[in-house]
């Protein structure tokens, strides 16, 4: 008996007597399968790349901004380095004509520079073992400690560290609770205030955008906002502070 080319197709109706058939041919129906699949994988595909397409191209721009505020930085730098030489240069002569004996330190050399930066104290994120996740423990950024904690001096008074990163660097919580605070503020700018308990609170300062509004309830690690430089700042960083009744304490301990 030899084989059918063709396969027969019913429609039937619920409940109907009259239905409707199509014959179709083998290879056809199989090309209808396959090319059916194959478009169905293909959507999958374009779905499951797409979200990464979207997150490098916001990346780009991201970069392409950062670039740019670099570039005005470093316009800047140089600006005051050739004013720094004309001063220089008029100082010293004005302390020859007075008959001073002085000489100006050398310029450090951009290795020395560099060697510096590399011995100045890096932060990472990173809790400790313990289950109590409203007490804070790391640090909310990776980055590297521009300034430490101090309070012993009223004129040097550092209630908390300033932890120097890229403008838009992803700031986390330290600890679970509820946002307190969550605004502008004449010196630290873009603000969080977040209460751990009764007695603890941690803030966060010269945000460029705040992702929590106040009253939210936040988890340790989750994202609270992105680092800037707003408010009283010279550089993209952020201030990060924990207190203990209303007092400061150093977050480099905890």
């Amino acid at each position: 008996m030899a084989k059918s080319r063709y396969v027969t197709i019913m429609f039937v109706p619920d409940g109907g007597q009259n239905g409707r058939e199509f014959r179709v041919r083998q290879w056809l129906l199989k090309s209808l399968v396959i090319g059916f699949a194959v478009l169905m994988v293909g959507i999958i595909l374009f779905f499951a790349f797409y979200g990464q397409v979207l997150a490098r191209a916001a990346m780009t721009d991201r970069l392409e901004a950062e670039n740019e505020r670099l570039l005005r930085y470093q316009y800047k730098v140089k600006l005051l380095e050739e004013n720094l030489v004309q001063t220089r240069e008029v100082v010293s002569r004005l302390v020859k004509l007075a008959g001073i004996d002085y000489e100006f330190a050398e310029f450090p050399s951009d290795s020395a520079i560099f060697a510096q930066l590399d011995n100045q104290a890096s932060v990472i994120i990173a809790r400790s073992n313990g289950t109590d996740f409203t007490v804070p423990s790391g640090l909310p950024v990776q980055g590297y400690v521009s300034q430490e904690f101090q309070i012993e001096s009223p004129d040097k008074f550092h209630p908390g560290i300033d932890i120097a990163c890229a403008e838009g660097t992803v700031v986390l919580s330290t600890a679970s609770g509820e946002v307190l605070f969550a605004g502008e503020d004449e010196v630290y700018g873009m603000m969080l205030v977040i209460k751990h308990s009764d007695s603890i609170s941690t803030v966060y300062g010269h945000n460029s955008e705040l992702l929590v509004s106040r009253g939210d309830e936040v988890a340790a690690g989750s994202r609270i906002a992105l680092s800037g430089n707003t408010g009283k700042s010279t550089a993209p960083h952020l201030h990060y502070e924990i207190r203990l009744h209303d007092e400061p304490i150093n977050p480099m301990e905890q």
